[in-house]
């Protein structure tokens, strides 16, 4: 059994990260989940992180947002820093809510929304969780408008159970291979969460 470390921006990119360890890689597991507490904590723990992965292998996995291409969000955090192969620094285009609307048919059978509905590549939106919010409000099963959109009259852009609404679609019913036909980021992440494998193997 080959134990991961596992940094992550939110419980929504946790549940997405584990679940890609786990199918991609028979016999890996997360040993630790540290994170969710946005990018900025990410950042200024990347030594850390990197001082970790001599260790153990250690994924972190953020969202892209307002930054142009994952390229250059990597190359601002790490600056002339090099990266172990034992260490996976993975970046959803735009937003991990892509990588779910990219699995049009699990999310249609999730949240009530016409197949025909959901964006044929949703990396392209500006801002993913905004079209799921408003895919869901529009079209969405009432129970699943209950805990993804935010109580009449309040200013919370989500419902208290959003993530954990999401992290159950990923866990029960969301197929990365079908999401990664939909979202080029996802298959590479998938990619190179093989090669960790293969990696620590070697060692």
């Amino acid at each position: 059994m080959t134990a991961v470390y596992l940094a992550s921006e939110d419980a929504l990119a946790e549940a997405i990260a584990d679940r890609l360890i786990e199918e991609e890689n028979e016999g890996m597991r997360v040993a630790v989940h540290v994170g969710r507490k946005g990018n900025g904590y990410l950042r200024k723990n990347l030594p850390i992180f990197i001082k970790i992965s001599h260790t153990i292998p250690v994924v972190l996995f953020t969202d892209l947002d307002r930054c142009a291409c994952p390229a250059g969000l990597i190359n601002d955090w790490l600056g002339n820093i090099v990266l172990p192969q034992t260490m996976l620094f993975r970046v959803a285009v735009h937003e991990a809510e892509a990588w779910l609307l990219a699995d049009r048919e699990g999310f249609a059978q999730f949240s009530g929304v016409p197949l025909h509905r959901i964006p044929d590549h949703p990396e392209a939106l500006g801002d993913p969780k905004e079209v799921l919010l408003n895919l869901v409000r529009r079209y969405g099963k009432r129970t699943i408008k209950a805990d993804i959109l935010p109580e009449k009259g309040s200013t919370a852009r989500v419902g208290l159970a959003y993530n954990q609404a999401l992290c159950t679609f990923v866990q029960q019913l969301w197929s990365p291979h079908r999401a990664g036909e939909g979202a080029e980021s996802l298959k590479r992440t998938r990619h190179r969460i093989h090669e960790l494998r293969l990696n620590q193997e070697r060692r």
